[in-house]
């Protein structure tokens, strides 16, 4: 099959989720025998040189890139407050440069799939449906409205609260009137097919979540000297981490290092604020910034705490570890699409007392949370092979495009 993914951001290097599961998808759809191209967003954002080593995804046969400015700015904010009934989010992925070579990708390529990756990408559907016959697929990595809608019940500032609120009904709206403007539906979890459904979905669809290489994840380093170490990674400008890591340091954090006081607090994540950071450090975390390679930090020693409360989608991170034999602690909310069995694959915890019980628990006991690192990984080998999901895909494609 002939299938173009499209993307509002380059796929590589995969440094966060969303572009990992882009990645993934196009490197495991071109595993399974399928002539896949590439047409991506170059934003300032995530900006790729030509030539760059990082140009190139594993198998893709044709990429093309369009530089896209993406970047928030006050004044086009308060224009689109006013004078649009569009999200700004939305907007700010509008690009005539872009449907410009999408139009020509259509016209060289006779595909049958046409792939968007993600909610943005949905002012293109009539571009593509005016120069091909292709089927048209949304895989959505999440319910984009439930997120902002998230950011509106827990923010503080009444300006903010106030815009925020005016966002998420918009972006509702738009999420609203995008359903079954595809051909197809690829959610990433089953939660979210539910949800779409009962927004409305009537189209096929197949729940493709997001999947790895098993043979790429190196196992988690054993912890030699046996330092009881605990891990957090996550992008720190995306407010519902910062929420959850807030949390963590406030209110679990001390009673970590009363119960084991040479505990140590290692956090990884990009673009925090040096006020932030200060304040990282200020409260005894070791605090690493970004780092190169997440895989990297995640195969040291230690355990994995993902304190989320907010968002939407499926978390990369929590596969990622547990594919590498690492325990983890977890809010259910966190492992949402992750269907994982309680004190066996991890451990769940929602509040303050069970978060900081279950940490401690596996500081403490280091067979406990082998143990339950070993059944992690089986748990994931068994779930998210990325080459066993994608040709589950392929065939629902191949099945659809008859």
């Amino acid at each position: 099959m002939k299938i173009l993914l499209v993307t509002n951001k380059f796929p590589s290097p995969p440094k966060d989720g969303g572009s990992l599961a882009s990645y993934n998808m196009a490197a495991g759809l071109a595993d399974n025998g399928n002539q896949v191209d590439l047409l991506a967003m170059n934003t300032s954002k995530h900006y790729i040189f030509e030539g760059m080593p990082e140009s190139a995804v594993a198998g893709v046969n044709k990429t093309i890139k369009v530089f896209v400015e993406t970047s928030p700015s006050f004044r086009d904010i308060i224009r689109n407050l006013f004078f649009s009934t569009l999200p700004y989010n939305s907007t700010r992925f509008i690009s005539a440069d872009f449907s410009k070579a999408l139009i020509q990708m259509l016209r060289e390529s006779s595909y049958d799939v046409v792939q968007l990756e993600g909610l943005y990408l949905a002012p293109y559907i009539e571009t593509i449906r005016e120069n091909s016959a292709a089927l048209v697929s949304y895989r959505a990595h999440n319910i984009e409205h439930i997120i902002w809608k998230g950011f509106w019940r827990r923010e503080k500032n009444p300006f903010r609260r106030w815009y925020y609120r005016i966002l998420y009904k918009r972006i509702q709206k738009f999420e609203q009137e995008f359903i079954n403007r595809y051909d197809l539906l690829v959610p990433i979890t089953t939660e979210d097919k539910m949800y779409l459904d009962k927004m409305g979905n009537t189209k096929e669809s197949f729940v493709a979540t997001f999947g790895m290489y098993p043979s790429e994840i190196p196992f988690c380093r054993k912890n030699e000297k046996r330092e009881p170490t605990i891990q957090y990674i996550g992008a720190l400008d995306w407010k519902p981490n910062i929420d959850g890591l807030d949390w963590f340091i406030d209110r679990v954090w001390a009673r970590v290092k009363s119960e084991v006081d040479d505990a140590i607090f290692m956090v990884a994540g990009r673009n925090s604020e040096r006020g932030y950071a200060r304040n990282l450090v200020k409260n005894g975390v070791d605090f690493r910034g970004e780092v190169g390679s997440a895989a990297k930090y995640l195969m040291q020693s230690g355990i994995l705490v993902v304190p989320l409360f907010a968002g939407s989608g499926i978390r990369v991170r929590i596969i990622e570890a547990m594919l590498m034999g690492k325990p983890v602690v977890a809010t259910s909310f966190a492992v949402t699409g992750i269907p994982v069995e309680n004190g066996r694959h991890l451990l769940l915890a929602d509040n303050e007392d069970d978060f900081a019980g279950s940490v401690s628990r596996m500081l403490r006991d280091p067979d406990f949370s082998s143990r339950i690192g070993r059944n992690a990984r089986e748990f994931a080998l068994e779930n998210f092979d990325n080459r066993v999901i994608t040709g589950k895909l392929t065939a629902f494609y191949k099945n659809s495009v008859q």
